[in-house]
């Protein structure tokens, strides 16, 4: 049987909107009790079904109110949250969600995105010997940390609705622009190819091609710092490597990171014919 600490928002309103109505029914403390247990398989103690009752406690005073309806803020965090945030739970119940990126920008970004829904993260700069420095941005939330530790599906959902924030999200994790021999391409590493295979489906959505390969199997070595390691899952890339979809990627996706949307900027803007007859495309396809 669950307890009101492992229930998120949603289901702990549910719990205490049962109780009252209940009471309205003239069920006694010890009756619901037994009630939210039978329906909601919920352990509550006597003792909060009165404070509840008597509206001398509030159980929303603890967990930060956030607003978690389907949004293009909360696709972007889902995005990053597949990517390079991390979603932990650590001692006395401290549930915490952060990023730690080597870009301003993105660390600025995901900033706003947690604000827009209601939350309150803190961030900096942080210093490190072993490496550059990274910026942080860090909130402690039991409501986002249950959300985005729960249904895949649900999360998918979101960003079904919002696929160019969550893409957005992802790529400025994940993603690379990279320019060889006068040609270009985007391209995103994850270990979840389920995830990956999920991004293709949003991209084709927007008319942009792409491919999944494996590039890194399990057991290969890696040096990383001048230390040998070996992977420890399959690496699975996505590429974007058309000249069509990679604009397209571009003008419908594209990277918070000016560092990376510049790449592909500049890439195009070399040649002016070869951008406009791709504009002209990029129009009609849209039309």
């Amino acid at each position: 049987m669950r307890t009101l600490r492992n229930l998120s928002q949603k289901e702990l309103e549910e719990v205490q909107k049962l109780t009252l109505e209940l009471r309205e029914k003239g069920l006694s403390y010890s009756q619901i009790v037994r009630k939210i247990s039978e329906e909601l398989d919920v352990k509550v103690s006597k003792a909060t079904v009165l404070r509840w009752c008597k509206g001398t406690h509030n159980t929303f005073n603890k967990m930060k109110r956030v607003n978690l309806d389907s949004s293009p803020a909360l696709a972007y965090i889902i995005g990053v949250y597949f990517g390079d945030a991390t979603a932990t739970k650590g001692a006395e119940y401290k549930y915490n969600v952060k990023l730690k990126v080597v870009d301003k920008e993105f660390a600025d970004a995901f900033a706003e995105a947690l604000k827009d829904i209601g939350l309150k993260p803190r961030s900096g700069f942080e210093n490190d010997r072993t490496r550059s420095g990274r910026w942080y941005v860090e909130t402690s939330s039991k409501s986002l940390y249950l959300y985005l530790k729960g249904s895949k599906e649900r999360l998918f959902e979101v960003a079904t609705k919002y696929p160019r924030e969550f893409l957005r999200g992802f790529f400025d994790s994940e993603g690379s622009a990279i320019i060889t021999r006068n040609r270009i391409r985007v391209e995103a590493c994850n270990y979840n190819k389920e995830v990956l295979e999920f991004c293709q489906e949003l991209l084709n959505g927007l008319d942009i091609y792409s491919k999944i390969y494996r590039t890194k199997r399990k057991g290969q070595p890696v040096v990383i710092r001048g230390e040998q390691y070996h992977y420890t899952s399959d690496l699975f890339t996505l590429k974007i490597y058309r000249l069509e979809s990679v604009y397209r990627y571009m003008r419908e996706v594209g990277f918070t990171i000016s560092r990376k949307q510049n790449k592909l900027i500049n890439f195009f803007g070399l040649s002016q014919q070869k951008t406009q007859k791709l504009e002209e495309n990029y129009t009609k396809s849209s039309i």
